[in-house]
């Protein structure tokens, strides 16, 4: 049994492509955002991009603690 018997190669294609180029056309403005944060485990697999288009990495880098408490700066969550 021939797929050819039943399915028209060029209109298949044809058909294909203007739903490729349909496809292409319509999803132009429907990215999403993924905030991605620096883990102990993805430090060294992921390359960051900040808004100046400018690329950069973190080290990771272990410190001491202040024995005083008001040293301590406390950092929001960034959304």
């Amino acid at each position: 049994m021939r797929i050819t018997k039943y399915v028209s190669i060029p209109v298949f294609a044809l058909s294909f492509l203007f739903g490729l180029l349909a496809v292409y056309m319509f999803n132009q403005g429907e990215t999403r955002k993924i905030y991605v944060y620096p883990t102990p485990e993805n430090l060294k697999k992921i390359q960051y991009k900040d808004g100046t288009d400018t690329c950069f990495e973190f080290k990771q880098m272990e410190v001491a603690c202040p024995a005083n408490d008001t040293l301590m700066s406390k950092l929001p969550v960034q959304a």
